[in-house]
């Protein structure tokens, strides 16, 4: 008998029957190991990602032919069953993704370890029938080791001695005076804090050091007038959502004064004005030694078994480019991370070397405070207006509730993302379009993003290369910011940059607005050679379409990366979380 369903066209209130037909059949499929009739439940050009539920990594697997043996084989190795329509989620509906109508079904089911959800897109072919065009498996909670909340949340604090109280406890926890960490996070921005939150929440005693004196500093220090680009809809941390009153863009000052806040609504114990200076692995022992800088200037080791670099959203380390002359020039030099611009740049020239977010930002907070401000573009750059550029997160205004989206965000493998990608910088590159030929008017070079995914693809592909705009760009166009590009300069002088007219761009300051290194750097320093070529490139797709090294193995046991923008963060971070868990109580 034919595996797959056949109908007529669909009416809306079909769609939960196809759908559970579909699901019928593929669990007895599994069932038999039916390796016919599962590749006849799936689109020829169909795709599986999976994450953790069948094998302890990340990956996606194409074709019928590929996917349905390792469903047999895989699924009977680790207990995969108990397929069923999510009773949490959205019920099946028709909904366009990547240019493609599909029936979008939220799955839940069983592995020997825990429970998964499932995402499946069903598309009617041209013989009638529905098949998967997408697949993704993923494993979202250790029935062994559950979070910490809902009916498994703590009736009450509890605490050692009788008499201790919250605070006591607190500041028991924080000390580490009588038990190693078991995990030690390496930074606490929002990267950090989430995976922190994650693994505390799941019972492990996790440690996050941070080199400046407060949580929130790394946005606190940052120039004035800044504000986040991405709405408070799509930034929520794990377990709380920001209060309702709060604007749709935030001000760093307040993004800065939410992430202390969530440090000790969480709980965590953070250790701050404390450098991490490096880490030795012994295999023998399965730990680390672990090196730190405290406050008062002492040296501390503490031994944790898992270290979670989050020194920053993508990268951390500033990238300081060699410019011809530039060591001569009198003026200040510095790195858009530094500059504060206040009314002491009044009357004063500056040159701001780079054109994506940061090169942007400072030129029009240096314009606005005063500063004649010339811009240096080295290479094209993907510009998209703000509000634009947010409808790429609309998945956030349905009104789901975040873990559903969550599923959703890790759904697509490359192929279907790139698609999607694309399809949004086309819409937005139409709405754009007077901004864009504006750009071009004046000599910018704009850029249509990697592969023509825009700038969210080149976000993941190098960490930058683009700009929301939100206001700098009408400030190019209309010349209140000049423009110049990078190969009309012959190099820098005392008082400037020479031009190749022989002309010379008078500067009181550089600005280095050229972004971060990835964190492969950090990783070469604080761990040496021999680890930092077990883990390799950082960032960027590889070469099965997934994120270099974030959030998954990285090639050296105990050393895990936790990055990425703060929707990526914390959709990533339970992921995350899972597998030290299963490592620490040696469920793999």
């Amino acid at each position: 008998m034919n595996s797959s369903l056949q109908v007529a066209a669909a009416a809306p209130e079909q769609e939960r029957q196809i759908a559970q037909d579909w699901l019928d059949r593929f669990s007895q499929a599994l069932q038999r190991s039916d390796r016919t009739a599962l590749e006849d439940l799936l689109a020829s050009d169909g795709y599986w990602r999976d994450l953790l539920a069948y094998q302890w990594d990340f990956r996606a697997l194409k074709g019928p032919a590929v996917i349905a043996p390792t469903l047999i084989v895989e699924g009977r190795a680790n207990g995969v069953r108990d397929f069923t329509l999510h009773p949490d989620y959205s019920a099946p509906r028709f909904i366009t993704r990547s240019g493609r109508k599909v029936i979008e079904v939220f799955v839940q089911f069983r592995t020997a370890l825990g429970k998964g959800s499932a995402l499946v897109r069903l598309e009617k072919a041209q013989d009638g029938h529905y098949r998967a065009w997408c697949l993704m498996t993923s494993l979202q909670e250790l029935e062994s080791f559950p979070e910490a909340i809902g009916k498994h949340r703590p009736e009450r604090v509890k605490v050692r001695v009788e008499g201790e109280n919250w605070v006591d406890r607190l500041e028991q926890d924080r000390n580490f005076d009588s038990e190693e960490p078991e995990a030690l996070v390496v930074g606490a921005g929002h990267s950090g804090l989430m995976i922190a939150a994650r693994l505390k929440a799941m019972g492990v005693r996790t440690l996050v050091v941070e080199s400046l004196p407060r949580v929130g500093d790394i946005w606190r220090n940052r120039y004035h007038t800044l504000q986040l680009h991405n709405e408070i809809d799509t930034i929520d941390f794990p377990y709380v959502s920001y209060p309702q009153t709060w604007p749709t863009y935030l001000p760093k000052d307040m993004y800065a004064a939410w992430m202390e806040f969530y440090a000790l609504a969480m709980e965590l114990p953070v250790w701050t004005s404390v450098r991490f200076l490096g880490a030795e692995r012994d295999e023998t022992a399965g730990n680390w030694t672990v090196r730190l800088n405290m406050p008062d200037g002492a040296e501390r080791v503490v031994r944790p078994k898992h270290v979670i670099m989050a020194t920053g959203g993508v990268s951390g380390r500033k990238k300081i480019p060699t410019l011809p002359g530039l060591d001569r020039f009198v003026g200040t030099v510095a790195h858009s991370a530094d500059v504060r611009p206040t009314d002491e740049y009044r009357g004063k020239r500056a040159i701001v070397v780079g054109t994506s977010t940061s090169g942007h930002d400072i030129a029009l907070e240096l314009h606005q405070r005063g500063c004649d401000v010339t811009m240096v573009q080295r290479s094209p750059t993907t510009v998209v207006n703000i509000d634009p550029a947010n409808l790429i997160y609309a998945l956030y205004k349905e009104g789901r509730p975040i873990d559903e989206i969550d599923v959703v965000a890790i759904a697509n493998d490359f192929d279907a993302t790139i698609s999607s990608y694309r399809d949004f910088s086309r819409i937005v590159s139409e709405m754009d379009k007077d901004l864009l030929a504006g750009l071009q008017k004046v000599g910018f070079r704009t850029h249509a993003g990697y592969l023509g995914g825009g700038y969210f693809a080149n976000y993941i592909h190098r960490g930058g290369g683009y700009y929301l705009n939100v206001g700098a760009s009408e400030y190019i166009i209309d010349g209140r910011i000049k423009l110049i590009q990078n190969d009309r300069i012959i190099g820098y002088e005392p008082h400037g940059a020479r031009l190749d007219d022989g002309s010379l761009l008078e500067a009181d300051v550089v600005v280095l607005a050229t972004g971060y290194h990835n964190q492969e750097v950090d990783i070469r320093e604080y761990f040496g050679d021999e680890v930092a070529d077990k883990v390799g490139m950082v960032w960027g797709w590889d070469e099965g379409g997934e994120i270099r090294r974030a959030w998954r193995p990285t090639g050296q046991e105990g050393l895990w990366i936790q990055l990425g923008g703060v929707p990526q963060s914390r959709t990533y971070s339970k992921l995350l979380a899972l597998q030290i868990i299963a490592e620490l109580r040696q469920l793999k």
